[in-house]
């Protein structure tokens, strides 16, 4: 089984299992392990609070934008940082890359996950913008009990 296959059959179990315990899909965290069901993002018009995956990361829109006006807003641009944040893990099991914050949008949070560039889990010990090499205090590595 392919991994985009595995991720979508894993996600669509997770939804229906909220789903049928009452609970709608409505945190970050939530958003990750839905998102397998999410499409990867292309060019197009995106409205607020639109989702989608790129380069590893889930992403939400938070400025409506359409890309036959504006080609820059891409993910391999920096203008993308101005009209897409990305998801943040509440957990281990949905900690995704570091994506360096561009303002109170993407804050890490506290008790938020990531996966630092040195390919180690860390938890965020208060809110920050700043990577675990900028400010080392707000960040400890993850260690599996």
């Amino acid at each position: 089984m392919s991994k985009h296959l595995y991720d979508a059959l894993a996600s669509a179990i997770y939804v229906s299992a909220m789903t049928a315990n009452g609970k709608e899909v409505t945190t970050d965290d939530q958003r990750i392990r839905a998102s397998g069901l999410y499409d990867p993002w292309a060019e197009g018009a995106y409205a607020v609070g639109e989702i989608r995956n790129a380069q590893g990361q889930t992403w939400e829109c938070f400025q409506a934008h359409d890309t036959a006006t504006y080609p820059d807003i891409n993910p391999d641009n920096a203008a993308w940082y101005t009209f897409w944040r990305p998801l943040h893990g509440t957990s281990p099991e949905t900690a995704r890359p570091f994506a360096p914050v561009q303002g109170a949008h993407d804050l890490y949070r506290s008790g938020e996950y990531m996966v630092y560039t040195d390919g180690q889990v860390y938890k965020c010990l208060s809110d920050t913008n700043y990577s675990p090499e900028e400010y080392g205090a707000a960040w400890e590595v993850y260690q599996p009990v």
